[in-house]
C-alpha cells in the first residue's frame, strides 16, 4: 500500500511540475506575442479612419450622356458623428493606404486586448483549478441540527 502511495505522490508531483512549467512557457509566449503586437502598432506612422469611395456623376439631359469622375470621398464616423471629406485624385492612393493602416491598427489592437486578457486570467486559472480539484475530506453535513449535548 505504501509503495502505491509513493507512486501516486510522485505522479502528482510530476503533473504539478509539468503544469507549472507549461503555464510559465505559456506566459512567456503570451508576453512575447503582446510585445510583438505593440511593436507592429508602433510601426504604423500614418492612418485615417473611415473608408474611401470612388464616385462618378452622369451628366443630365439635354446634355449628351457622359460620365464624370472619379471623385474620391473619405467617409466615416468620429465621436459618434458622420464625416465626409472630398479627396483630391493625386492624394487618393495615399489616403487609401492610410485607411488600410487604420484597419490594420484596429486588428492589432483587438489582438492586443485578447492576449492581455489571457495573460490576466493565467494566475486565476491556476487558483480556480486548485479550488475545483480539492475534495472534501469529510462528508457533507445534513441540514439537521446537531443533537443537544
Amino acid at each position: 500500500m505504501e509503495k502505491h502511495a509513493g507512486r501516486s505522490f510522485c505522479g502528482c508531483m510530476l503533473y504539478l511540475y509539468r503544469y507549472i512549467r507549461g503555464m510559465k512557457l505559456n506566459l512567456d509566449a503570451l508576453l512575447q506575442k503582446r510585445q510583438s503586437l505593440l511593436l507592429q502598432m508602433q510601426a504604423i506612422e500614418r492612418l485615417r479612419r473611415g473608408s474611401l469611395s470612388k464616385q462618378f456623376f452622369q451628366s443630365r439631359p439635354p446634355a449628351p450622356a457622359s460620365r464624370r469622375g472619379p471623385y474620391f470621398v473619405l467617409q466615416g464616423f468620429f465621436h459618434g458623428k458622420k464625416f465626409s471629406q472630398r479627396i483630391p485624385p493625386d492624394q487618393a492612393a495615399q489616403v487609401e493606404q492610410d485607411v488600410e493602416n487604420y484597419r490594420r491598427f484596429q486588428t492589432l489592437a483587438e489582438e492586443y486586448v485578447t492576449v492581455s486578457d489571457q495573460i490576466t486570467r493565467l494566475p486565476n486559472q491556476a487558483q480556480d483549478s486548485k479550488k475545483n480539484s480539492s475534495r472534501r475530506k469529510s462528508p457533507r453535513s445534513s441540514s439537521r441540527k446537531p443533537p443537544p449535548s
